[in-house]
Formats: C-alpha cells, structure tokens, sequence
C-alpha cells in the first residue's frame, strides 16, 4: 500500500453519509417559528450553617511538681537560688518551695520522708514538711 493510499484510507469516513430526503409541506400548512422563552437566571442562593465551635480551651500547664524520691535523684544540688514544686508528703498536694544554696563544696544530700538537708563546708540547709502542710527552710552556718 503506497502512502497515499493509506492516508485516503485513514481518513475517510467509517460509514456512509445518512441522506435525509427534503421535506415537502402539505398544501396550506406553514410553519410557525417556535418562540421559547429565554431561561431565567436564578442565582443559586447558599445559606451558611451556623457551627457551633466549642473552642479547646487547653489546661493550664504549670509547672510539674515531683515527689521527695524523684527530688532526690534528679535535683543537682548548685549554689544559687532555686525554686521547685515538690508534692507534700503529708498532705499530697504540690507545694512550692524556694531555697539558696550556698558556694562552697557539697558533703552531704539526704532526703528523707519529711525533710531534705544539704550539708556544705560553709552551712547547712533543712528544709522541713511540716503536718500542717507548710514547708519550713532553715540556714545554719
């Protein structure tokens, strides 16, 4: 098959052409041209849903209070000023105590179930839970 053979037949049409014979009016009879009205535009209207949103409001987060067992093994023992939430053994409920520690050399940490001591070579440091729920700091020297 030459190429131009082969393009006549690519575009020919697969089927014949349909004949439609002319269309003859019967005597007296015209044809009255349609008048279809034109479309109404109708805006599509969209009316907003209200939502309700209950905002999340998050938990304060404030800062995390530690038992005496978890102080003992955590706190590293630095001069300076220091503040720490610790839950009172007696009462259960997170108290803030603020203590200075002194320069100088540690000799000694205990932490027992009411009370932590730090011991340096210049001074002493108690801190005691007392029953009623208060937290007592003393300094000795």
């Amino acid at each position: 098959m030459t190429p131009l053979l082969l393009s006549l037949a690519l575009t020919s049409p697969a089927q014949p052409p349909i004949y439609t014979p002319p269309v003859t009016l019967a005597p007296r009879v015209t044809l009255q041209p349609q008048i279809t009205p034109a479309p109404v535009y109708r805006p599509v209207v969209v009316v907003p849903v209200p939502v309700v949103v209950n905002p999340v409001v998050p938990a304060p987060v404030g800062p995390r209070a530690v038992t005496l067992s978890e102080f003992s093994r955590f706190f590293t023992p630095t001069p300076g000023q220091h503040d720490v939430w610790i839950i009172h053994p007696v009462t259960r409920q997170p108290v803030r105590v603020c203590f200075a520690l002194p320069n100088g050399k540690l000799r000694d940490f205990e932490v027992d179930r009411r009370s932590i001591r730090f011991e340096f070579r210049n001074g002493v440091v108690d801190i005691e839970f007392r029953n009623n729920g208060t937290v007592d700091v003393r300094y000795r020297d």
